[in-house]
């Protein structure tokens, strides 16, 4: 069982992550603008690409993050979601959006 000093612990963290992704994700939203020459505007575009796809899969981490916060408000966080089991605490310290137990991370990579 987790105690509230630990969920307390992963709720800064989370928080933290939280704050630190929006930033991220704001950042890369912005234009690139590196000039007018047709280099530039080329550099642009192929930056402005990439940031796109930075900034989906900071959003799918932001969401983890969400839902992990979400579990904490319900007194739910550290239960795997596939067996309902507690997820380790050693995972939690780790990685504390994690949603499944060790075990059925397992299975599910096989």
């Amino acid at each position: 069982m987790l105690t509230t000093e630990f969920i307390n612990q992963q709720k800064e963290k989370l928080l933290a992550e939280k704050s630190r992704l929006e930033k991220q994700i704001g950042n890369l939203k912005k234009y690139p603008d590196y000039g007018d020459l047709q280099d530039d505007n080329t550099q642009e575009l192929v930056d402005f690409e990439n940031n796109m796809s930075a900034e989906e899969n900071l959003s799918v981490v932001l969401k983890k993050v969400n839902k992990a916060l979400l579990a904490i408000e319900k007194g739910e966080y550290g239960r795997c979601r596939l067996c309902k089991n507690a997820i380790e605490d050693g995972r939690l310290s780790a990685i504390p959006s994690a949603d499944i137990c060790v075990t059925c991370q397992s299975k599910n990579k096989a």
